[in-house]
């Protein structure tokens, strides 16, 4: 039997899973993602990680029909880094090219993180059925995948769907991995809602997210942001609101430029806030959406933190 390795690297994590012939996971390894680390440094990680699920398998490298990579950054047609708004060390990397010194004898496809959730959402999750799809990964950072036509759309040079980049509030904002102020990921994403929360909390707004904290705000996270609200905090509560506000506003925006009908979240952020911050994205969207009568759907993901793996097995089929 043979194999494919799937791995899903995100802002936190990387996910490493193994699927056989039947389309089965058959191995799963996850280990922390080090986003300061050097292109060097980190794809000696990478390597030194599969060599190790190649032997805790007991596995030879002729057993892998592939590899496929899914990366939270703007990767090229030829598998070179443009940018990544989370891990901006590997800029310029060329993963692809490196991955295939270490292991010239296995076929290694390196894409964006985002395309390959969709392509999964697509064929197995939430976006069944629908030619016309957007997926979209709000956590660390944010960004998406586009099924135009039941195809991924990867774009003139391999990096649509960098939409966390698009420019919502132009050189008014925290400064993000993009080198711009003002995109979608600077107001609405992991990271930089845990920058809005501290900033307000240094300019003299009180919350319960400091006593969590011990006072300590570089601790701070969005889980923390999510368990004050739970409580009723209300410094969390708008920053749920705004997550929710400039996400409606991204999917409207989709909605009369591309014109899909069909949004898939997933990611962390969506998931752990589950329906509170769903709500709230329906609501803007609805706010400003004036086309009635045309049905627009906006979806939890379904296939949770096994669609980067699945995602990236696809591309070897």
């Amino acid at each position: 039997m043979k194999y494919r390795l799937g791995i899903d690297i995100g802002g936190t994590k990387i996910a490493y899973g193994i699927i056989n012939e039947d389309g089965v996971i058959v191995y799963r390894y996850k280990t922390a993602t080090n986003i300061n680390a050097s292109p060097a440094d980190f794809l000696q990680t990478l390597a030194a990680d599969i060599d190790g699920i190649l032997r805790a398998q007991a596995f030879s490298r002729e057993d892998l029909i592939g590899m496929a990579l899914g990366f939270p950054s703007y990767v090229d047609n030829e598998g070179v880094i443009v940018m990544s708004g989370s891990m901006s060390n590997l800029r310029g990397f060329d993963a692809r090219g490196g991955l295939s010194q270490y292991f010239p004898d296995i076929r290694t496809i390196v894409d964006n993180d985002a395309n390959i959730a969709a392509i999964a959402e697509h064929k197995y999750g939430a976006g069944r059925g629908f030619d016309h799809m957007l997926y979209t990964a709000v956590s660390t950072g944010i960004g998406s995948g586009f099924i135009l036509n039941g195809k991924i759309y990867r774009g003139a040079y391999g990096g649509a769907g960098e939409s966390g980049h698009m420019l919502i509030t132009p050189d008014d904002g925290m400064l993000c991995g993009c080198d711009n102020c003002g995109c979608f990921m600077s107001n609405a994403s992991g990271c930089m809602i845990i920058g809005h929360a501290a900033k307000a909390i240094e300019g003299g707004r009180a919350s319960v997210l400091t006593e969590m904290v011990g006072g300590d705000l570089e601790k701070l996270t969005a889980a923390h942001i999510n368990q004050a609200f739970q409580s009723g905090d209300a410094l969390a509560t708008e920053l749920l609101d705004r997550i929710g506000y400039y996400l409606g506003i991204y999917i409207y925006n989709f909605f009369v430029s591309v014109n899909t009908n069909c949004y898939v979240l997933g990611g962390g952020m969506i998931m752990n806030f589950g329906d509170p911050l769903m709500r709230r994205i329906r609501a803007a969207f609805d706010r400003y959406n004036h086309y009635k009568g045309q049905e627009v759907y906006i979806k939890f993901a379904e296939l949770n933190e096994d669609v980067g793996i699945i995602g990236a097995c696809e591309l070897l089929i």
